[in-house]
């Protein structure tokens, strides 16, 4: 199973997808990041960071979102500290490492 895992994502692509107009903030936003293998299969997970988070939290007590901020749920849910090509990499090369892409990446 370890070797075909892997070779399964082996010399994948990535992208990150933010729609928003306003200037991005790589500490503080939520994108979606789209995983593609060499044969075009595509997997999807949503990354977030910590100080996106808080601001959530937040937004959601002020407007009473999500019974007024005590909770907060996103499927398939990474977190990272900053939002950049290196980091990205860097997080999914590790879930292909110990076998958990699947886990957090859905495919489309």
């Amino acid at each position: 199973m370890d070797s075909n895992y892997k070779k399964i994502f082996k010399d994948y692509q990535f992208r990150i997808e933010w729609t928003s107009s306003k200037p991005f903030n790589p500490e503080r936003e939520a994108v979606d990041v789209v995983l593609t293998t060499k044969e075009g299969k595509e997997y999807y997970a949503n990354v977030a960071t910590p100080r996106f988070i808080n601001y959530v939290f937040e937004k959601n007590k002020r407007t009473g979102e999500c019974a007024s901020g005590s909770y907060f749920c996103m499927p398939r849910l990474i977190i990272v500290k900053r939002i950049d090509k290196e980091t990205i990499k860097a997080t999914i090369d590790d879930l292909i490492n110990n076998l958990e892409v699947k886990e957090y990446f859905k495919k489309t």
